[in-house]
């Protein structure tokens, strides 16, 4: 991988960067793995050593890869195991305890339906893979979620089994399978009456207010690859908004 010499570093630290983001895009590096040593980089790209760094330091700020003292710079993937929980945290008495939850997929289709998840994705021609999932929480209550992906990307998963798919961190696996890391979000939160369609299938009573939740996911160059509403029913319990602070932390990436 070669980057021609500019008359601009400006311009020349620019354009490795999205060299790198090219190269990531295109599979060379996968979320999770470690990118090349800055004095490797640099002699790819025939360029110095502080430029490299500076092209770093601008993809870090992306969120398109993680700079670890000591460790090298990693390309943006999935969390561990533990930190998955990000939308569904309803904490116990005391607030120092999430309750558990339950995940079953009760749905996975193609539409070609519209709706404001094309007016999300751009494209409201193509096919989307609707994913239909019940969270049960604490085996007090449940919520109801749902969530859409461009067919053009993900038409695979729509062939997939509800028991392969039951428990799967949808983030995750994006990133995972079709190097698809979720970098940012697009949240919104209103409350009003539930649809009808949603009382029913949460037992609640028609007309009943409850909060709705929406979530767009953004991968690399802000490209949109999930539209998640999630439908929230009274309780008691509380929700833990976890906040989006800097890329190098680990809260920025959600699960879906």
């Amino acid at each position: 991988m070669k980057v021609s010499k500019l008359g601009s570093a400006k311009a020349k630290h620019r354009q490795i960067s999205e060299e790198i983001l090219s190269a990531i895009e295109e599979g060379r590096w996968l979320p999770g793995d470690r990118l090349p040593a800055e004095d490797q980089l640099a002699a790819e790209m025939d360029a110095s050593l502080g430029t490299v760094q500076r092209a770093l330091r601008s993809l870090v700020q992306m969120g398109v890869v993680e700079r670890h003292h000591g460790r090298g710079t990693f390309v943006t993937g999935a969390q561990a195991q533990e930190g998955q929980l990000r939308h569904f945290r309803f904490m116990a008495e005391g607030g120092k305890q999430l309750l558990p939850v339950y995940f079953k997929i009760i749905g996975v289709e193609l539409t070609s339906e519209s709706g404001p998840w094309s007016n999300f994705f751009g494209t409201p021609e193509e096919e989307y893979v609707h994913i239909h999932r019940l969270v049960n929480v604490n085996d007090e209550f449940d919520v109801f979620s749902e969530i859409y992906l461009p067919a053009s990307r993900f038409a695979e998963i729509a062939g997939m089994s509800e028991a392969t798919l039951n428990g799967v961190s949808f983030r995750d696996f994006l990133a995972e399978r079709f190097n698809a890391p979720t970098i940012n979000t697009h949240q919104t939160m209103v409350c009003q009456p539930l649809p009808p369609r949603i009382t029913r299938v949460l037992n609640v009573p028609h007309g009943q207010y409850g909060i709705v939740w929406t979530v767009g996911g953004l991968s690399y160059r802000d490209a949109p690859i999930t539209w998640q509403r999630i439908f929230v029913p009274p309780s008691d319990r509380v929700i833990e908004i976890v906040p989006i602070s800097s890329p190098e932390q680990t809260n920025l990436r959600e699960m879906f």
